[in-house]
């Protein structure tokens, strides 16, 4: 029979850590995490690299958009439907 660690996936974890889970899904995790300790192991994981990847990314995140990549995008997408 499989356990929830069997149906969860990382793809659930990395939404749960991102505050993006919904309601059952993170009870399920939450319950998971008191239960087993590979699933205790991978959370933490996932909760220290997103702490690295917030105090690395977020102080770009309210800068303007170069524009030499704006007009990249420009010349790729000029002309697309």
């Amino acid at each position: 029979m499989p356990t929830l660690l069997d149906v969860i996936t990382i793809e659930d974890l990395s939404a749960f850590v991102d505050g993006q889970a919904d309601g059952d899904l993170s009870e399920a995790i939450e319950e998971l995490e008191l239960q087993d300790d590979r699933c205790a192991e991978t959370l933490g994981a996932f909760m220290a690299q997103n702490a690295l990847l917030h105090r690395a990314l977020d102080p770009m995140k309210d800068e303007p958009t170069p524009k030499r990549l704006l007009d990249l995008i420009r010349s790729h997408t000029d002309g697309a439907a």
